[in-house]
């Protein structure tokens, strides 16, 4: 179901804009049925939670959606891969830093001793 729920999600996105975070969360869709809590694994938005009618790909159903999370934490996460995406290139460069330091204090020694002798 997540995979037929994440196609549906694009399509979708535009309910979700014109939602009102401020009103109480809604407990049944459209057309009367309850709600599912369904995840997301479109490229846009992997992992990421949304309410949709149960019908959804079995039925008839009414379209209903909306994020199961704020805007502002769905903003944390992103940030958090981003942090971790940095991470990764420090780390790398680091290690590039480190291995230039290194040849230099080699190219730096062999000078030397091509120097005395």
């Amino acid at each position: 179901m997540a995979s037929q729920a994440s196609q549906a999600a694009p399509s979708w996105s535009a309910s979700y804009r014109n939602s009102s975070q401020g009103r109480r969360r809604r407990t049944t869709c459209y057309c009367g049925e309850r709600l599912v809590l369904v995840t997301s694994s479109t490229a846009e938005n992997p992992g990421r939670r949304f309410w949709g009618c149960v019908n959804y790909g079995i039925g008839e159903e009414c379209g209903y959606f909306v994020w199961a999370e704020s805007e502002k934490e769905q903003e944390v996460a992103r940030l958090k891969r981003k942090i971790t995406g940095l991470k990764g290139k420090v780390t790398t460069l680091e290690r590039m830093l480190t291995m230039a330091v290194a040849v230099a204090l080699e190219l730096g020694w062999m000078k030397c001793k091509m120097l005395i002798e």
